[in-house]
């Protein structure tokens, strides 16, 4: 299993109109590979997170690296992993609006991200920070009891180094 966490601009400003065309056509492509992820438009750019077979995960990486409506695409994070982040989205998707004041928090490091202000190594960070999102969005325990239990927790050795200080 492997996942890859991209940014990149938009080329041009993108209706919404358009946004719903590339999610069909995006969850379509995505089942029909058995990839997985999660989709976030802010500030004029993408941040995307794909997971799967490692051939299919690049390819499909190919295509959106090689589509003119983006620009600049930069890979944050290019791993292998044990098991999903996103199991039950073909393709998640959020929008991120408002004015920066309101974006602080959770999603703020996605807007750094798409800004291209990250340190290296800061996309596991941001990897970990979307699979928190989407287990609160479904419903899931997190695993910080089996953390507590001294058990290994699942994509989350950047979280742990930051709250080890």
């Amino acid at each position: 299993m492997h996942q890859l966490l991209y940014v990149s601009q938009a080329a041009r400003d993108i209706p919404a109109s358009d946004l719903d065309d590339i999610l069909v056509v995006g969850r379509d492509n995505n089942r029909a590979r058995a990839l997985s992820g999660i989709l976030i438009h802010v500030d004029g750019g993408f941040l995307q997170i794909l997971e799967g077979a490692r051939e299919a995960v690049m390819q499909m990486y190919g295509r959106i690296a090689e589509d003119k409506r983006h620009s600049h695409p930069r890979v944050l994070v290019d791993r292998a992993i044990a098991a999903r982040a996103f199991p039950e989205w073909s393709l998640g998707y959020e929008h991120l609006s408002g004015a920066k004041d309101e974006m602080a928090g959770m999603f703020g490091i996605v807007r750094e991200a798409v800004a291209g202000h990250l340190s290296p190594g800061a996309g596991r960070v941001v990897a970990t920070m979307l699979e928190t999102f989407y287990r609160l969005e479904m419903g899931m325990h997190l695993p910080i009891a089996a953390a507590a239990k001294g058990m290994p927790r699942p994509y989350c050795d950047s979280l742990e180094t930051l709250t080890a200080r």
